[in-house]
C-alpha cells in the first residue's frame, strides 16, 4: 500500500512539471509574439496560460500590453489592474493605467478617499490574505502565552507586565485578522469591474428605453452594485449610479 501511494504521489509530480512546463514554453511564445508585434498570437497565447490556471502580475502585465497594442484599452485596463492586484507596487502597470484613463479621459473625476479607507486598503495589499491570518496567528498564541506565564512569574510585577502584554498581544491580533478577512473577501469577489466595450450608455435603469445619465468611455472602473435580467447596476468613480449591459463589463 505504501509504494502505491508512493507512485502515485510521484505520478503526480511528474504530471505538475509536465504541465508547469508546458505553461513557461507556452508564456515564453506569447513573449516572443509580443516582440515580434504579433499581438492578436500574444493575446491568444497568455489566454492560454491565463486558462491552464497560472496567474501572476508579469503575465497580467505582459496581457494588458498586448491588448493595447491590440487596440483594446479597456482589456488592457482589465489585466493592468489584476496585475496590480497581484503586485500593489507594480510601477509600469500603474504608469500604464494612469496613461490609458488620461487617454480615454472623461468628465468623471474620481470622488476623494476617507483617509482610512485609503490606509485600510494599502495595509490589506501589503501581505497575502494567508499571510496577514499567519501573522494574526502568531500574535494570539503569543498572547496567549503570555498570559498563561503570569500563572508561573515569581512574582507580583511580573505577573502584571504578563497579563497585560498577553491581552495587547491578542488585542493586536484583531487587526491582521480582519484584514486578512477583508482580503479573502476581496479576492473572492472585489466586486469591481472595468468597462470593456468602446463606449457605453448608463441609464436610469435596467432598460434600453430608459432615460440616459452618460456615456463612458472604455476602461473605466467601476463598482457592481447588483444585477438584474442581462444588466448590472454600477457606481462610477465620481459617486453616479445606473445600469449598463452586463456583457459591456468584466470583473477584474
Amino acid at each position: 500500500m505504501k509504494r502505491i501511494l508512493i507512485l502515485i504521489l510521484l505520478f503526480n509530480a511528474l504530471i505538475f512539471n509536465v504541465l508547469a512546463g508546458e505553461v513557461e514554453s507556452v508564456f515564453a511564445e506569447g513573449n516572443k509574439a509580443y516582440k515580434q508585434k504579433e499581438y492578436g498570437k500574444a493575446v491568444e497565447l497568455y489566454e492560454q496560460v491565463l486558462a491552464a490556471g497560472y496567474r501572476s502580475a508579469e503575465l497580467e502585465y505582459n496581457l494588458g500590453n498586448a491588448w493595447y497594442r491590440s487596440d483594446s484599452p479597456g482589456r488592457a485596463a482589465l489585466h493592468y489592474e489584476r496585475a496590480l492586484i497581484l503586485s500593489p507596487g507594480h510601477v509600469e502597470a500603474t504608469k500604464n493605467l494612469n496613461f490609458i484613463r488620461a487617454e480615454n479621459a472623461a468628465d468623471i473625476e474620481k470622488l476623494p478617499d476617507f483617509f482610512l479607507k485609503k490606509w485600510w486598503d494599502k495595509a490589506k495589499f501589503s501581505l497575502s490574505g494567508n499571510s496577514m491570518g499567519t501573522v494574526a496567528l502568531v500574535l494570539w498564541w503569543m498572547g496567549l502565552g503570555g498570559i498563561a506565564f503570569r500563572f508561573f512569574a515569581k512574582n507580583e510585577q511580573q505577573k502584571k507586565q504578563a497579563l497585560v502584554g498577553g491581552c495587547a498581544l491578542l488585542a493586536v491580533s484583531l487587526l491582521p485578522l480582519s484584514l486578512s478577512i477583508s482580503r479573502a473577501s476581496f479576492d473572492k469577489d472585489s466586486h469591481l469591474a472595468i468597462l470593456i466595450q468602446k463606449s457605453a450608455i448608463l441609464r436610469t435603469n435596467a432598460d434600453d428605453a430608459s432615460a440616459e445619465v452618460l456615456t463612458i468611455p472604455e476602461g473605466i472602473k467601476l463598482m457592481r452594485l447588483s444585477t438584474k435580467d442581462g444588466w448590472s447596476q454600477v457606481r462610477l468613480e465620481n459617486g453616479e449610479v445606473g445600469w449598463l449591459p452586463e456583457q459591456a463589463i468584466e470583473k477584474i
